[in-house]
């Protein structure tokens, strides 16, 4: 049986996760339960647990190894060469065996990883599943057109920061989403800011690491040839490259009964309440179609409470009775929230490359909008389950749901039955994984030396500095 470890950015039963990843990996767990030996290694947020210790804890189904680490970090550095963190992990590699390591992020870790790990002679699979490593939105040197800078103080702690957080930690319970420091200071509107007080040193070293990276895992799972294409192909050679679509847990007595729509279409969108998910605009759309006379329902699944300061903004800008706030919804529930509505509207103004929730959606036989060139946008192209938006503008999204509206026959249409298009399933994926596992452990090949060379003399200047 294969010994497999896990890094993660946080729990698999955590809400906080961009697109309901966590839902996927958690179903991903639980698939492999039984067929590897699987560990999970993760961080989490605490002021009140020692920082870097490790907690470890057996259940039935695979070992969690949970290592607590500050909201705040000494400098913006350490959000991506982290000698702690990094020390947390030699310390695992130690302690017991492992045929393969697979990093599905290195939020909240250290780019150093897949070094360490090439030391002690084991393969190493890596994950496109944010754009943390390469972010074409985020950070300076990134990939994409135009390069952001990024507010220091959402990640580097201060005297006045530290007294907020205390002060705000004894007014109200302790959260367990971390939503924050996992979604919200990744988005724009919460890093507006003219300057990153980063030396342009650091986003270089930073990228040099991240090429690392490239050169010591063994191999990439992208689930969406198209987002390699647009970004990755120059970076990642092909033979490193694996794609994997995400795939659903299909219900046993799936529903193909046909039906019809009484009253209005109702529409629902499930995502972060952040400008990125072209949320701003979705509410502007259906102000719109009410002010024309539509009385068609949007119903908004999203963290509203930890997100309060953008919330609110938003709520201003509500101007139809008909838009509907719900919060946050645990993984478990998303079919069940889908079912309430007719059609998902997903307008996200980045690049996107998950299938998670488009699958579930098709599997339960939902109409879907969604914005153009990303992995949603190539789902709906190849099964002809929806529109595409050419622009996200209230205007565009305010003509799709009123197209959708009036005529249903369409809308019927992309509502079929499932028979002519399969939608993946979860124990594909787990089946693909093991077997890749097992070749990479089978026909590993050792490091290059002198990259390896290269990076033990880095990490020693490293250390001398600190």
């Amino acid at each position: 049986m294969i010994s497999l470890l896990f890094v993660l950015d946080s729990s698999p039963q955590s809400g906080a996760s961009l697109a309901f990843f966590n839902s996927f990996i958690e179903q991903i767990c639980d698939c492999m339960a039984g067929k590897v030996s699987l560990t999970l290694f993760y961080p989490e947020f605490s002021d009140k647990e020692e920082h870097f210790s490790l907690s470890i804890t057996q259940s039935p189904e695979y070992r969690r190894m949970v290592t607590y680490i500050p909201t705040r970090l000494s400098s913006f550095s350490e959000t991506y060469l982290n000698e702690k963190m990094e020390d947390v992990f030699s310390f695992i590699l130690k302690e017991d065996h492992f045929d393969v390591i697979h990093i599905w992020s290195l939020k909240n870790h250290s780019f150093n990883y897949p070094a360490i790990a090439k030391e002690r002679g084991i393969p190493v699979v890596y994950t496109f599943c944010d754009g943390f490593l390469f972010s074409n939105s985020l950070f300076e040197k990134g990939l994409g057109e135009s390069s952001e800078k990024v507010r220091v103080s959402n990640f580097v702690n201060s005297s006045i920061t530290s007294f907020v957080h205390k002060f705000m930690s004894a007014l109200k319970p302790k959260s367990h989403s971390y939503w924050f420091e996992n979604i919200g200071r990744y988005s724009r509107y919460y890093n507006r800011t003219s300057e990153s007080g980063i030396d342009t040193a650091v986003f270089e070293e930073r990228t040099e690491m991240a090429d690392e990276v490239v050169s010591f895992c063994d191999k990439f799972i992208f689930f969406s040839e198209l987002e390699y294409n647009l970004f990755y192909r120059p970076l990642i050679p092909e033979s490193k490259a694996a794609f994997m679509e995400q795939g659903v847990l299909r219900e046993l007595d799936f529903w193909n009964r046909p039906f019809e729509i009484e009253g209005a279409v109702k529409f629902c969108f499930m995502g972060e309440i952040l400008p990125e998910e072209g949320i701003l605009e979705l509410v502007e759309a259906f102000n719109i179609l009410y002010s024309e006379g539509f009385c068609n329902e949007l119903h908004v699944y999203g963290e509203t409470h930890e997100n309060s300061h953008y919330f609110s903004r938003l709520k201003q800008r509500v101007k139809s009775p008909n838009i509907f706030f719900h919060g946050s919804i645990q993984g478990g529930r998303i079919n069940a929230a889908l079912n309430t509505a007719d059609v998902l509207i997903m307008p996200s103004k980045w690049t996107r490359n998950d299938t998670f929730l488009v699958n579930n959606a098709i599997s339960e036989r939902k109409a879907l909008i969604v914005s153009g060139k990303n992995a949603p946008a190539e789902k709906i192209r190849k099964s002809g389950r929806g529109l595409i938006l050419d622009e996200v503008t209230p205007s565009a999204i305010a003509e799709a749901v009123s197209e959708l509206e009036r005529n249903r026959k369409r809308l019927y249409y992309f509502m079929r039955v499932t028979d002519d298009f399969r939608v993946p399933d979860i124990n594909e994926n787990c089946g693909f994984l093991i077997s890749l596992y097992g070749e990479l452990a089978k026909n590993y090949k050792e490091a290059d030396p002198l990259l390896l060379a290269k990076r033990l003399n880095r990490r020693r200047k490293e250390r001398q500095r600190g």
